[in-house]
Parts: C-alpha cells; structure tokens; sequence
C-alpha cells in the first residue's frame, strides 16, 4: 500500500540500531509533571511512552544527572546513580520500547544546573547570571560524570543518549568564540574549544563501545554576532563524526534575543532553522544529521526529507499538542493533526509555574490519569453548547465522542469565536490553523451545528435539553476616560480587518499581550503606532518566554514605541492625554485611538440560560475571561465529566 510520506516513514539503520522511521520526539523537560523525587515518576513515563505509542520511532527523555544529587527543588534531576532510582529509570525505557521506539536520554543539562562555574568568567550561565571559570579539575570531574551517566543508561535499557552541546549550555560555551575567553588548553583556537567536547565523546566511548548510540546537538549557528557561524558547526561535526553517530542541527544560545531562534515562534516563518542542517549535511558528512526547531506539519516535515535536507526530523512543542502525530502520519490523516501554536506554554508550565500545559491539548499533563478523571457515560443525553468559539467547538467534540447527541449554536454565520481574527494576522498563522483544525474536526463529527442562530431560553426548552453548555465569550473593557466615544475611538479586535480604514498615526491604550500585538501588527503594515502602558512593564499577561519574544521583536520593529508608568486622563483629536510616573501632564499624539484594556465575562447573559436544562455549565470567557488554553481547558473538563 502506498503511503503518504514515504520519505518520513522510511525505516533508518544506525549501527545496530534500527528505527521504524523518521521521526524523531525531541527532548522536552516536564519539571512540573514529575513529582518532587530524583527519578521518573508513572506521570513523566507516561507522557514520555504516549510519544512511543503515537508513532516516533525515537524518544528522548530529560532529567539524568552526572553526578548522585538531591536534585535543586526545581528541575526534574534523577539520581541514576542509586539502584532503586534504576528501577524506574528502566521502566520509563521499557515503557518507551513497548511500542515500539527507542529510548535516549539527554545528558548535559540536569546536574550542571545551579553550578556558578562555567567557561569563563562573566560568560552567562543558564539563569542568566555570570559564571566564575570552571577550573580544569572540574572539567574533568564533568567529563567522567557524562560517561558514568552514560554507561548506566545503557545498563538500564536505553538504545542511545543525546549530548547537549549547543544552546550556550555548558559544553557549547566552551565551543563558541564569544563566550570562551579561556587561555588554557580549552581556550584559543578551534582545537582547543572543541577539547572537552571531544573528550567527553571519547570517555564515553571508552564505557561503551559501539552498544550505546550517542547523538551530538548542537547549534548550527548561534546567529549572536562573535558566537558560532553555520561554517564552524560544520567544522565541528566533520571533526567528531566518526566517534559518534548522529548529529543533532538546533540554533540559538542563552538570553531572550537568540532564544527565540531556538524555540521559533510565531513571529518567524515556519521552520527557519532547517537550513543550518542542510548546509551541513551538503557538507559532505557521513552520519544521519536530524533537523529541529519548529517543526510540526507533516507535510513540510515530508518535503525537508525528499529535498535531502536531512534525514531525520526531531519534534518538540508538536509532538506534546498531538502525542499521536506519528500514527496519523501511518494512516495519512494530515488534517486530524492537532496544530501546534508555538506559544510556548508548554515550556513556561514546566519551568515556572506547578502544572504542566499545552494550549491546544487539554489532555497534557492528566494522561496518567485521564481514564480516571471522567465519568462513565450512564445514559446518551442531548447536549446544547451556546457559542462557537474554541471552547464550544471543543465541549462540543469531546461530548460527542462520549456518545451524546450534540447541538452546536452559533450566532454568526461561520465558527471560530475570537480566533477568526487570526485569519487577518500573518504571524498568527498558526493559530489560524488551530481554528480551522477545530472547525473541520466539528465538520467530520456528529455534531449538529446551527450557524445563524440566536439562542433563546425557550428554544433550548422546546430541545428538551439535558445539558446546557454557554460558551458566550467576552467583550471588550471599555474604561472611563473623557473622551472615548470618539469617532477616532477603536476598540482592538475590530481593527483586525479594517486596518486600512485606520490613520497611519496610532496610539494603544493597553500594552497586555493583546495590545502588544494589536500594535506589532499594525507597525508591520507600516504604520506608526505609539502603545500607552499604565504598569511599569509591557505584556505582563504573557506567559514568561513568549513574553520575551514579543518584547524582542517589539524593539525590533520599526514606527513602535511604548510608553509605560503613564495614565490616560482624557482622549482628544489630537490624542491621548496621559499622566507620566511623575504626574506631569503628557500629550501622546496619535489621530486613532485603539483601546485594549482586558476582555469582561458574558456571565449575565450565560446565566439567563441556567434553567433551559436539567444540566447547566459555562465555560471559557464566559466562565472566567483568560486565555485559549484556559478555554480549552474548562470545555474539556466539563464535556469529559458528561
């Protein structure tokens, strides 16, 4: 039977291990799904065998450290170094190769975490802070602890481990010219940079042989001026490719700016770092070389491998919005694909906060115990969900596989919600996707939708409901400033659309995410946008790396600028009048105004509908205004308990 994705599904041979095909689930730390012990708990199995049992043909997990340790009370640290902890430690990689894949374990991260040494004094560790230089009998300790490591994974089952050397982690510091200040036998020339890379290669080696694959990641380029160009990455892999066995080609190191490189989001275009391993894979070398950095798509994923771009695909953030990925490339379901948004909360959730997330994916992070978090469907009911937007069209899916019978209101004449302003924003692209991914897994399913619909409590009376669901949204805040039923007066989500209709001189009142964006957008079509912030920083609604990224290319852009700490007092036809951090009397011209002060709940118009049924819920905005995820969230909770 011919397939879909030929080249993807292609099996590869390395050494004496064989994969089933091409597609390779990146490493991803879960800090926050791991309970507080030093080694995998059934939660972090469990999510790391859902990547195996959706089609990879390679899980990489993280969380080994060098050395025995406590564990820093933050990041998952294992101690493999004690028997009871291998215990679980060959679970998680005996889980892994019951469907099917193989097991590899990052190394390189956890135990250096908390270190205050690092390649030369000044040069930034991975909280930021400034490193004091590692003396050379650490070097060795190191070095020791990644073969140790090594072999005691391979003793515990797992087929293979990846080597963080990129990123401006430890070892990659050590490799780059711009933050390796070193005058020692590690410092200087090339040679020397690369020495306590390649001597960790060779201790391990020394450990075990030929029987444990070992990966290389590194940067392709760390695109910081002075840091590692594309030609000396090439340089490095030519040098270490026949001590290892596949090579890893990422992009970015350390701090907001080039981050962003390493994590793409949706600022930038769809795969951009893919050509960094295309240009050294062209360079002749002779080792499978693997492809990471936003990629999701089946089909771009495809076209990387039969361009020859590489030979592997490794994937992070969408393999965590869609475990199953690999499964739907065997049966060619392209479009059951759950899109990935790139928003980057499944990172901040399992690093800073104390539950581990995915917007599109309410199931992240309850898989140990989904089979457990819903009830038994007694009885089919007839469930009616008022409002079309993320939240409903998911209540209504879910709901629906349950075995109920499900009608969907809309009141306008097509689905989406507030996500339909995506379609106008071309760095929404992915969000985009998301919507119409929710419209067409409605479309295909049992759920009767009603578009055009303006629901009433005696119509849903007359339906005999069982169930009332109101996902009724929000509307915009609109704050008491003189002023601001002005002609000139916008509120943010009809701008999108009608830009042209708009100034080419703005002002935003409100610099929360929305707002950010709302004047990104608008500075990418040339406009001049000035954002009014009332707090002392911008966008801090945004989850802390996507944070990062907008203030990034907020400073980036041309005709945007941003003032914080100021008040509107009032909003004339010349602007906006503001009170600065020192109370002085401000004029911020702009001839529009777009206001983008928070979003409040349609709770009363929900509650008009709490008796239509003999069941009655709300969900998303309507519920508690936040964001897709949190929508996402509340639908799936309440439809799974239906």
């Amino acid at each position: 039977m011919e397939q879909k994705y030929p080249h993807l599904l292609e099996p590869l041979q390395v050494g004496k291990v064989s994969f089933r095909n091409r597609i390779f689930a990146a490493p991803t730390g879960v800090h926050t799904l791991n309970d507080p012990v030093p080694y995998p708990t059934e939660p972090l199995i469990t999510f790391y065998a859902d990547k195996a049992k959706g089609g990879a043909a390679c899980v990489t997990c993280v969380g080994a450290s060098l050395f025995p340790c406590q564990g820093d009370g933050v990041h998952s640290d294992f101690d493999i170094y004690q028997r009871n902890h291998q215990y679980m430690l060959a679970r998680l990689s005996d889980r892994i190769h019951f469907y099917g894949a193989k097991a590899s374990m990052e190394l390189g991260v956890a135990g250096v975490v908390g270190s205050p040494y690092g390649v030369s004094d000044g040069a930034p560790l991975m909280d930021g802070s400034p490193a004091k230089e590692m003396l050379e009998a650490e070097i060795e300790r190191i070095t020791q602890g990644y073969a140790d490591a090594a072999e005691i994974l391979m003793q515990n089952g797992f087929d293979m481990v990846l080597l963080h050397f990129g990123h401006g982690l430890l070892v990659g510091s050590f490799l780059s010219p711009l933050t390796n200040k070193r005058t020692d036998a590690y410092g200087g020339p090339f040679e020397n940079r690369a020495r306590f890379a390649c001597n960790i290669i060779d201790r391990i080696r020394a450990k075990v042989g030929r029987k444990l694959l070992i990966e290389v990641r590194i940067s392709g380029t760390e695109y910081a001026p002075g840091g590692i160009p594309v030609e000396e990455a090439i340089s490095f892999t030519k040098l270490i490719e026949d001590r290892i066995d596949l090579i890893h080609v990422s992009a970015g190191m350390i701090g907001p700016k080039y981050m962003t490189m390493t994590h793409p989001c949706d600022y930038m275009p769809p795969m951009p770092n893919v050509f960094l391993a295309e240009a050294v894979k062209k360079s002749g070398v002779h080792i499978p070389v693997v492809t990471v950095g936003g990629i999701q798509e089946l089909d771009g994923a495809e076209k990387i491998l039969s361009d020859g771009r590489a030979d592997v695909v490794s994937i992070g953030r969408g393999m965590i919005a869609d475990p199953d990925l690999g499964e739907k490339a065997y049966e060619g379901r392209t479009d059951d694909v759950r899109p990935c948004v790139k928003c980057m909360r499944c990172h901040d959730s399992a690093c800073y906060e104390v539950r581990f997330s995915c917007t599109v994916n309410p199931e992240i992070g309850l898989q140990h115990t989904i089979q457990t978090l819903g009830r038994p469907v007694a009885s089919k009911k007839k469930v009616c969900i008022i409002g079309g937007g993320p939240a409903g069209m998911e209540a209504a899916l879910i709901a629906s596989q349950r075995g109920h019978q499900v009608i969907l209101y809309e009141k306008s004449g097509s689905l989406g919600g507030t996500l339909k302003f995506s379609e106008k924003v071309p760095f929404k692209y992915d969000l985009a996707k998301f919507k119409n991914y929710l419209i067409h897994q409605v479309e295909k399913s049992a759920v009767l939708v009603k578009l055009n619909t303006e629901v009433t409590k005696d119509m849903l009376e007359k339906e005999q409901a069982d169930v009332v669901i109101a996902a009724l949204g929000a509307e915009p805040v609109q704050p008491r400033i003189p002023g601001i039923d002005g002609s000139n007066v916008h509120m943010a989500l009809p701008v999108y659309g009608n830009e042209k209709e708009l100034s080419d001189d703005i002002v935003i009142i409100g610099g929360g995410q929305v707002g950010c964006e709302t004047a990104l957008h608008l500075a990418m079509m040339g406009k001049k946008v000035t954002i009014i912030e009332m707090q002392t920083s911008l966008a801090p609604d945004a989850s802390p790396t996507h944070r990062d990224e907008l203030l990034v290319k907020l400073d980036e852009t041309e005709g945007l600028k941003y003032l914080t700490s100021y008040k509107c007092t009032a909003i004339t036809g010349k602007g906006v009048e503001c009170l600065d951090k020192n109370d002085r009397k401000q004029l911020v011209e702009g001839k529009d105004i777009i206001i983008s002060v928070g979003m409040k709940s349609h709770a009363a118009e929900a509650d008009a509908f709490r008796t239509a049924g003999k069941r009655f819920f709300t969900i998303g905005d309507c519920s508690r205004v936040g964001t897709v995820e949190k929508a996402m969230y509340s639908a799936y909770s309440v439809a799974i308990q239906i």
